[in-house]
């Protein structure tokens, strides 16, 4: 199937009561990995890169990577821009022939997030390009991609997300409930009496992030209560990370490359492929 936008996926998401999983990829191996697990559980999946990953790979070739790979696959997949940090960002990543951007505008006063993601959805949706906001502030756990260790954490406000959403006309948005991006040191503690308020105020897909080590009853019961898009990064980065470095201290002085990363690459489809599950999605392509 063709790559497709966000909205598409994500309003079936919403419909049919389920989450599209969306893995953070900076390498073939990654991409490579997440694919593979969708096309075998027969599951719609989110592709996607923060700023940093996206310069590692260059956008070209990222987007020309998955297209390759996914014209082949009978799931739709979409290609989208993680915690875009400015317009410009965006605009980069619509040159690129992304399919759905993030704006993340949510340190700023709300009153600046929300033009400076008008400005975005504007921009995108000439291109017929997906748009992902953010109201309060998803910490980090340990520093990745999205950004360095902080404690700007802030759970959002049912009545700025109101705003939020009616003013800028994003098709999805991320709320703050509670969720951080890396490891949990101890078990989240989502508000859901907020994430109820938010879907019904708002009425539009929203999004988890931090979705590395949430346990299966809080996801589904997010996505009960309208998360049509929940986010994965960490878990499949220590996963790789784990599993290359057991191969290669088991086998000292081999130089075979495809050999070394091959276990990793299969402990990620593993990862992916649970995580799916977790998000309902499976058989849902």
């Amino acid at each position: 199937m063709s790559i497709v936008t966000n909205k598409e996926l994500l309003d079936r998401a919403k419909a049919g009561h389920y989450a599209v999983a969306a893995f953070n990829t900076n390498n073939l191996e990654y991409t490579q990995a997440i694919l593979r697990a969708a096309a075998e559980l027969c599951a719609p999946v989110i592709i996607e890169a923060a700023k940093s990953e996206i310069d590692y790979m260059d956008g070209h070739v990222f987007v020309a990577m998955v297209t390759a790979m996914g014209a082949k696959l009978p799931i739709p997949i979409g290609i989208h821009l993680d915690h875009g940090p400015s317009y410009e960002e965006a605009v980069r990543c619509l040159n690129y022939g992304f399919k759905s951007v993030m704006y993340d505008g949510s340190s700023l006063p709300l009153e600046e997030n929300i033009a400076n993601t008008k400005m975005i959805v504007a921009a995108a949706h000439a291109c017929g390009v997906s748009v992902e906001g953010e109201v309060g502030v998803i910490g980090q756990a340990v520093d990745g991609p999205e950004g360095k260790r902080n404690d700007m954490t802030g759970i959002a406000d049912p009545d700025d997300c109101e705003k939020f959403v009616k003013e800028t006309g994003v098709d999805c948005f991320a709320a703050a409930i509670g969720n951080a991006h890396g490891l949990y040191t101890r078990k989240p503690e989502l508000r859901f009496g907020i994430l109820e308020e938010i879907e019904k105020r708002t009425g539009i897909p929203l999004v988890l992030h931090g979705g590395t080590g949430i346990p299966q009853e809080d996801l589904r019961k997010a996505i009960a209560m309208g998360v049509s898009k929940i986010n994965f990064s960490t878990v499949m980065r220590k996963g790789c990370i784990e599993t290359l470095t057991a191969t290669l201290n088991a086998n000292p002085g081999d130089l075979d490359l495809m050999k070394m990363l091959t276990p990793a690459r299969e402990k990620m489809v593993e990862i992916a492929k649970e995580h799916i599950v977790m998000c309902m999605s499976d058989h849902k392509a």
